[in-house]
């Protein structure tokens, strides 16, 4: 009877174990696809920075990177003219 008792206990650890193995990955699934759509606006960014930007041409990488991080996160923003 005991014996019995412990596989239930075993199988029921199992089932449960890769029940939440499974909603952990279910869950990070919109995290990996905003990072992915981040990772690809920083590239984009950076290499339009280094190929069309004249000004900064003469900046170092890590520069350029602070810039295209600022573009990716939304922190630079057209400027408008008051008048």
């Amino acid at each position: 009877m005991l014996l019995q008792k412990n596989t239930n206990t075993v199988k029921f650890c199992i089932i449960g174990s890769s029940f939440g193995i499974f909603l952990i990955l279910f869950s990070l699934i919109p995290i990996s696809k905003k990072a992915f759509y981040w990772n690809r606006c920083f590239k984009k960014t950076y290499q339009w920075i280094d190929k069309n930007e004249i000004e900064l041409k003469n900046w170092d990488k890590a520069s350029k990177e602070s810039i295209a991080v600022a573009v990716c996160n939304g922190a630079v923003y057209e400027p408008t003219i008051k008048k």
